[in-house]
């Protein structure tokens, strides 16, 4: 039998308890393990059906053993995405992706009948109402909390300064990003309207974070130390630039700072540590980003799907 956690929603008043899967990724499961407990906030995923997700405050980059496509998960099973932000999943009902994810656990059945109230809670609030709903997950026995030393322990220097903002903003909203959700950032957007500075912003921050800056770390034992400068100074600047003229002015200021760091040191721990904080930072900026988005623009775009349908004013007609 696999470790148990407990994973509560304090502002629903509602809990359940899961089982991690020991047996299938023992080296994921620890990871995680060792990292709890937290509390971040509950998202829900707009595009790929009914589960649960929320960034994980910590970054993996254990070996996987066991996957499962999403569309072929049950009500209960937990997934750990590495690839796609390090995000901690529940299906409460049908995914519809076909990507496949690291196994993680499963909700224990004496709950399961918990989650779609869950599920559809979180939806409501992601697409409209915009509450801090957080999820705390912990082990279910306090008597068997990892004891150990943190992997992120003894941080200096950089790393540490990104690990510390990454740990302030897990509860609280950056202000570089509020300024930007309010219109608040100069002239981004043309003609007097920000909503397209915001979506590109949000857009390219999760490019540049889940699918491209979290692929450094894995990098460290792939390439010399010349072929990671190469690769971090042509990919990171794009983004970091465009997103700090967007207003991310702290995350271009961080993208500077780890340039210049990964040239001053060739040891692989250090740049680790390096990378995995300036992801770890990135990832809540990436999960506070996809919360204030304005998804409820979404229901001037509908269409009955298996009988679900949102509420809307606005029919695209095709002219031909």
């Amino acid at each position: 039998m696999g470790r148990l956690v407990d994973i509560k929603w304090p502002e629903l008043g509602m809990a359940v308890v899961a089982e991690l899967a020991d047996e299938l990724n023992p080296e994921l499961c620890e990871e995680f393990w060792q990292d709890l407990p937290f509390k971040v906030m509950q998202a829900h995923p707009v595009v790929s059906g009914e589960s649960l997700y929320a960034w994980a405050p910590t970054i993996s980059t254990a070996p996987v053993r066991q996957t499962i496509r999403l569309s072929d998960c049950r009500p209960g099973d937990l997934r750990y995405s590495q690839k796609t932000g390090n995000k901690f999943s529940i299906n409460y009902g049908r995914s519809t992706e076909t990507l496949a994810q690291p196994v993680l656990g499963k909700v224990l059945p004496d709950y399961l009948h918990l989650l779609p109230v869950v599920g559809k809670a979180i939806w409501n609030n992601l697409f409209f109402a915009k509450e801090h709903i957080f999820v705390e997950v912990s082990p279910h026995d306090p008597a068997q909390a990892f004891t150990g030393k943190s992997r992120f322990a003894g941080l200096e220097g950089v790393a540490a300064e990104f690990y510390a903002e990454a740990k302030r903003i897990q509860t609280v909203e950056p202000e570089d990003l509020r300024r930007i959700r309010l219109g608040e950032i100069g002239e981004t957007g043309n003609y007097g309207q920000y909503f397209t500075a915001w979506d590109f912003a949000n857009g390219m921050l999760r490019d540049h974070i889940m699918y491209t800056a979290f692929n450094w770390v894995k990098y460290v034992d792939m390439l010399s130390h010349k072929d990671l400068i190469a690769v971090v100074d042509t990919e990171d600047e794009p983004y970091s630039e465009y997103l700090g003229f967007s207003g991310l002015t702290t995350l271009r200021d961080f993208s500077l700072k780890l340039r210049a760091a990964i040239r001053d040191t060739e040891d692989k721990e250090e740049l680790r540590a390096l990378l995995r904080t300036f992801v770890m930072y990135g990832n809540r900026l990436c999960a506070w980003s996809y919360h204030y988005f304005p998804w409820h623009i979404g229901v001037f775009f509908g269409r009955s799907v298996r009988g679900q349908e949102l509420p809307g004013r606005f029919n695209l007609t095709n002219p031909a």
